[in-house]
Parts: structure tokens; C-alpha cells; sequence
């Protein structure tokens, strides 16, 4: 099954002024019958705890440019593994 993703656009008001714009990628997930939509997040460390963030982006098209990187199945951070020579014992 192909994941869906989406951007969702956040704007900071203050005192009625719109003061910011951040963006974020949602990708969709089910349990049982409902569809629910999760943030894309990264893991970030302060003083010994760790907290799962979602990924901020100052523009659309930088959030846009991370899901067709995902489609083609790059990884969002950290390592990937394979295995390259196989020895028999």
C-alpha cells in the first residue's frame, strides 16, 4: 500500500497580525476502520531526554521536495544497513 502524505500549513497569530508561517508533512496510517493522519517527526535530545518533534519547514516547497524523496524511498535521518559479501563458514 502507497502511503498518502500531506502538507499542513501553521500560521502564529498575535494580536491579530499574522506574525509566521511553518510547515509541516502528515502521512496517513489506519487502525482497524478509521484513518488517521501522524506528523513526520525527528528525535531530538536535551540534557539526557529525548522528544519526538515534527520536521518544520520554512516553505511549502521544502516540505514538498521531502515527500517526493520519501516516495522514492530515501530515508527522513539516521543509518541503513545491507549486506554486501556473504562468507560461508
Amino acid at each position: 500500500m502507497k502511503k498518502i502524505y500531506r502538507v499542513v500549513k501553521h500560521t502564529y497569530y498575535e494580536k491579530g497580525k499574522k506574525q509566521k508561517d511553518h510547515y509541516t508533512v502528515q502521512y496517513q496510517t489506519k487502525f482497524l476502520w478509521w484513518k488517521l493522519w501522524s506528523d513526520i517527526t525527528e528525535t531530538e535530545c536535551y540534557g539526557g531526554d529525548c522528544y519526538n518533534n515534527p520536521i518544520v519547514f520554512n516553505t511549502e516547497s521544502e516540505a514538498i521536495y521531502m515527500i517526493k524523496n520519501l516516495q522514492q524511498g530515501n530515508k527522513i535521518q539516521g543509518w541503513d544497513e545491507e549486506v554486501t559479501l556473504e562468507f560461508p563458514i
